[in-house]
């Protein structure tokens, strides 16, 4: 009788926890809608007790009826201590499909949202449309592309192979970014959940304000607090290949994702005040004078500009301590909204002109080891972006395993290509003809 009432108690615990969500893969959860929809009339989820590592949610947290997620990043001090992101001027949240009149009147007069950024994708955003808020504009940038459809082994998997290196993602964090620093008042951005698009774009942005690591995994765990479920294997698993490949998330950030050094100080100016409760600005670059030049083209580095001229010029000035100011803030320190990016080639692109990509067809692999690659081979970060990463050794009998095909037309023609992965778990891609088949 005693292990009868015992196995009873166990499978009610399961029941509770499966209500609750806790065990819901995060690729899933940011691809599919929800059962049940959070609503006006729907009660909030009420903030559980928060681990001793990850802080308190209630902290960051904005007690809004409409969502469940959303959350002030004012106050995360930078990891020396001296800085500190300012109040009301970003906000991460969950869908805004379920907004009450207080909602909308809170985010508008006590948080002034001028811009509200929609990660989701369109089909997403057509089937649970965001509430407007008067005075803000509305833009969809799906990091996910056109489908959210996920082809990953694992969480894990989802967060670098789609949210760090996936072209949608790419270019999708290029043009948040860019977004966030022409926005003179509070943005706030969010996908559906709130956890994991949305998780690593506050990643990213308080990456660029110098927030330590540690804090940044804090306020992504915090999501479990109110019912979306995240892990830190995920995120770690994201950090891991962002390293592998760039050494550093600010390289990530300024290699990868096209946002200079010189557009992350000036972010930083925005953002950032003193902790010493003067609220002092952050103090924002200065343009270095350079003697005998009135051209007025020492500033490159602009939002809609990636060749790899302005990567050079970028690098120069942050050795020299100073850096320019990107070409979308003028003189006067206005910001206006940077043009859109291209996408180029490793050292063959040619100003003016756009390459047209289009990912036709996706597909998981699970070979084992025993493909060798051909030695002198141009290998890529990104096989979309043309991202060059090296050659492959001229001699080698090293076995990969084929992780990843993917068939894209880049200006019309098409190529197959593949992402191979070594035993040590790095990775890189491949054109089709580099792949040799050894048995």
């Amino acid at each position: 009788m005693q292990r009868s009432a015992i196995v009873k108690s166990l499978s009610l615990a399961s029941v509770v926890l499966s209500l609750m969500g806790i065990g819901a893969p995060s690729a899933l959860a940011a691809t599919t809608t929800p059962a049940v929809n959070q609503t006006a009339s729907t009660a909030p989820v009420k903030p559980t007790t928060p681990p001793a590592d990850y802080g308190d949610i209630h902290k960051t947290l904005v007690p809004l009826a409409g969502t469940v997620n959303t959350r002030d990043l004012g106050g995360y001090t930078t990891a020396d201590g001296k800085w500190q992101v300012r109040s009301h001027s970003l906000l991460r949240s969950d869908q805004l499909v379920g907004l009450t009149t207080e909602d909308i009147q809170k985010l508008t007069t006590d948080f002034k949202i001028t811009s509200v950024i929609d990660l989701r994708t369109p089909g997403q955003v057509k089937g649970k449309p965001d509430k407007a808020l008067p005075g803000a504009k509305n833009t969809n940038i799906s990091v996910l592309g056109p489908h959210a459809y996920t082809d990953s082994g694992s969480d894990g998997e989802f967060y670098n192979q789609r949210l760090a290196f996936g072209h949608p993602a790419v270019v999708g964090y290029h043009k948040f970014l860019n977004m966030v620093l022409a926005n003179p008042q509070a943005t706030l951005y969010h996908c559906t959940s709130g956890k994991d698009r949305t998780g690593i774009a506050t990643v990213l942005l308080l990456s660029i304000m110098g927030v330590s690591r540690n804090t940044i995994i804090a306020d992504y765990m915090q999501s479990n607090q109110v019912g979306k479920k995240v892990e830190r294997a995920w995120l770690m698993e994201y950090y891991k290949e962002v390293l592998q490949n760039y050494g550093s998330m600010e390289a990530y950030i300024t290699e990868c994702l096209e946002f200079s050094p010189a557009q992350q100080e000036q972010l930083r100016a925005k953002l950032l005040v003193s902790t010493d409760g003067k609220n002092t600005p952050y103090p924002a670059a200065q343009k270095p004078v350079v003697p005998g030049n009135n051209t007025g083209n020492s500033g490159n580095g602009g939002a809609g500009n990636v060749t790899n001229d302005n990567h050079q010029n970028d690098s120069s000035a942050n050795q020299t301590g100073v850096t320019n100011p990107p070409n979308n803030v003028t003189s006067n320190g206005q910001v206006v909204q940077p043009s859109k990016p291209t996408n180029s080639t490793s050292g063959t692109h040619k100003p003016g002109k756009k390459k047209v990509v289009k990912i036709v067809s996706t597909k998981k692999m699970r070979t084992t080891y025993k493909y060798q690659l051909k030695g002198n081979k141009v290998w890529f970060k990104d096989a979309h972006l043309q991202k060059t990463k090296g050659h492959t050794p001229k001699h080698s009998k090293k076995k990969w395993q084929l992780v990843k095909q993917e068939k894209v037309k880049i200006n019309g023609k098409a190529a197959t290509y593949f992402q191979v992965k070594d035993r040590a778990g790095h990775r890189a891609w491949l054109v089709k003809s580099a792949i040799l088949n050894f048995k």
